[in-house]
């Protein structure tokens, strides 16, 4: 008989514990605490897959061809396992003049991470210090652009870092407004 009603009280204190936590319950500082509720036996765990989803092959780049007075430029190909990088030199930055600098970028998978940066290209120069200008862009297949960038008078040369390993083609430069 103990045993019946041990039984049958079980349904009730678990509404009513239910039932005050779902109230909610409050810490000596005041701060409300969110219910946990159980997962019983019973409930069914949902399958996970982890096969990746083929993407499709990566979006086509086609990279512009050279304008007048263009500052600088990077092309970025894959050859073999890795990338083969060309940098083509422009003329000087004008003085007092504003330019754009585009960017594209296509791989197997959209990604963010990779950033342009412009450096001093001045004889003994490139490859050491801070870039002048530096920014990130996603590498998705959409041409980005900086607009309105002034940059100082002289030799100046644009780089992309942080490509990922499955890009296929990026290119980067620098032209007058």
């Amino acid at each position: 008989m103990r045993l019946r009603r041990v039984v049958e009280a079980v349904p009730v204190v678990a509404a009513l514990a239910t039932a005050l936590l779902a109230a909610g319950c409050t810490t000596d500082g005041g701060v409300r605490v969110s219910p946990t509720v159980g997962v019983s036996a019973g409930a069914a765990t949902p399958e996970v897959s982890l096969t990746p989803i083929d993407p499709g092959p990566p979006p086509v780049v086609t990279v512009p061809p050279p304008v007048a007075g263009e500052v600088a430029r990077v092309v970025v190909s894959k050859q073999g396992s890795g990338k083969a990088f060309r940098n083509v030199p422009g003329v000087p930055v004008a003085e007092g003049r504003t330019y754009t600098v585009e960017v594209a970028c296509a791989a197997g998978r959209a990604t963010e991470g990779s950033s342009y940066a412009v450096y001093d290209a001045a004889p003994g120069t490139w490859g050491h210090g801070e870039p002048l200008y530096s920014r990130p862009f996603a590498c998705d297949g959409a041409v980005q652009r900086t607009v309105h960038l002034g940059l100082p008078s002289g030799r100046v040369q644009i780089d992309v870092r942080g490509l990922p390993a499955d890009a296929v083609t990026a290119y980067a430069l620098i032209r007058p407004e």
